[in-house]
């Protein structure tokens, strides 16, 4: 990938950006969360539903389109809305 498309990606705000290590996960260009559980978080990042699976979620910051969520991370599925 070329750095111009680089820096198209990173302004892109209608699209989720994930970023994921071992427990800790940050999902920006969140609009609202649809479903938040211990065992799954929905959230609509514009293009795309996000869906994040897996156990003992805890969200530790959700402002200004960025949800930072702690836990066991299973799984990480986009949906593309219907319409």
């Amino acid at each position: 990938m070329k750095m111009t498309e680089e820096f198209v990606l990173d302004f892109d705000v209608t699209s989720p950006k994930i970023t994921a290590n071992t427990g800790t996960m940050i999902i920006e260009n969140v609009r609202k969360a649809i479903q938040i559980s211990d065992t799954a978080v929905t959230v609509d990042a514009g293009r795309f539903f996000v869906t994040v699976k897996g156990q003992k979620f805890v969200i530790s910051e959700l402002m200004e389109g960025r949800m930072e969520l702690a836990g066991k991370i299973e799984t990480i599925e986009f949906y593309k809305p219907l319409g």
